[in-house]
């Protein structure tokens, strides 16, 4: 034999045993006991750290010491640094453990006596149970805030769907400038706000002071795209508008990114308002000017009717009076009966002839001012 034990009787074929890392705490007892639980629960695998520790996991209070409240008042509770969960050792007593324990602020607590090994037990199985409710509370109170925050955002979207309601209403840039910085207000925020059309930049701001420098700020920028932000203030641009935002939530990134979307859908609705607003505008001011056309062409047919009818009227009585003269005079001249009757035929076929001619310029004088008369009702129209 070799001496080699081929079948390994002498080799464990055991895992070695997992480390179990101890339990760091921070005990608020007399120094008496506290001495004698540090010395009893080491062995047990609790580890005892300083008061505001970073390590500590739990805090330890036995009731017996007297200024108990006082040290746990010490410790920090707020959302930077959270107080570890509290285990209380009490003694029987006249009012319930539990009420007593409660109301200095415990989590858990155990009776008095107990056995080291049975509170270093009770101690690890509090921490995880404790630790798992805290994680609860904070995973809960993270969903309270998530639907608070949905909440909000639809009540916001909400608010700016009714400012899209209500802007069809508005019939001035005034009205709407009105509208769209009241919206901004109830979101926190404070805006100038011009609006571009063929009249030039009309300019509104929320509080009634006119800066000159944000007017031409919003002039300006027009050229650098949709959204321009310069620190706490962003640039709202779009054909119709710009918008200019004084105070941005920069140290909210959560809520700047929001507030930039609700400005976003806030921009569509003002934008596509002053577009038909600016087409009313320019419609009203071509009907206008066509109504006033209108009115000359018709004072025009008019002044040239009175004038034909005058016209007409004098040649008239020109011509007849022409007539009566010649005829007055026939006697004077001597002609004889044929030459007297050739010579009236030939003034009443000129006579003829000039009322053929003022009857046809009556005519094409007609046409024409039929013509003026339909342009005139067509341009009405």
């Amino acid at each position: 034999m070799s001496g080699i034990d081929l079948w390994g009787d002498d080799i464990s074929c055991e895992s070695p045993p997992v480390a179990v890392p101890p339990l760091p705490i921070y005990l608020i007892a007399d120094t008496e006991p506290h001495e004698r639980w540090r010395a009893s629960l080491e062995p047990e695998g609790i580890q005892f750290c300083d008061r505001l520790s970073d390590d500590c996991q739990l805090i330890l209070v036995d009731e017996s010491c007297p200024d108990y409240l006082h040290q746990l008042a010490e410790w920090p509770s707020n959302d930077e640094q959270r107080r570890p969960p509290v285990f209380f050792m009490v003694n029987n007593g006249a009012e319930p453990d539990c009420m007593r324990a409660f109301s200095a602020g415990a989590d858990d607590y155990v009776h008095l006596p107990i056995t080291p090994e049975a509170l270093a037990a009770r101690l690890k199985r509090a921490k995880v149970q404790l630790h798992d409710s805290i994680n609860i509370r904070q995973q809960l109170s993270s969903s309270s805030t998530i639907a608070f925050q949905s909440m909000s955002m639809n009540a916001e979207l909400g608010r700016i769907l009714q400012f899209m309601e209500a802007s069809f209403s508005s019939k001035t840039f005034a009205e709407v400038a009105a509208l769209t910085l009241k919206v901004l207000n109830e979101l926190g925020l404070n805006a100038s706000l011009g609006v571009f059309h063929d009249g030039g930049l009309e300019y509104f701001c929320d509080d009634g002071i006119k800066r000159p420098i944000e007017q031409e700020v919003i002039e300006n920028s027009r050229h650098l795209g949709r959204i321009s932000d310069f620190g706490a203030r962003t640039i709202l641009n779009y054909p119709s508008f710009g918008l200019l935002i004084r105070n941005m939530p920069l140290d909210d990134p959560l809520r700047y990114g929001i507030l930039k979307d609700h400005i976003c859908y806030l921009g569509n609705g003002l934008d596509a308002r002053c577009v038909a607003m600016i087409t009313e505008r320019s419609a009203n001011e071509r009907a206008i000017r066509i109504q006033a056309t209108a009115s000359v062409l018709q004072q025009m047919i008019a002044e040239m009717e009175h004038a034909k009818l005058e016209v007409t009227r004098s040649s008239t009585q020109e011509l007849q009076g022409m007539l009566d003269n010649l005829q007055f005079g026939f006697s004077n001249l001597s002609l004889t009966g044929s030459e007297e009757n050739v010579l009236v035929n030939l003034l009443t076929e000129s006579g003829d002839r000039i009322h053929a001619l003022f009857k046809s310029a009556a005519e094409q004088d007609q046409l024409f001012q039929m013509l003026l008369s339909g342009v005139a009702k067509t341009l009405e129209r």
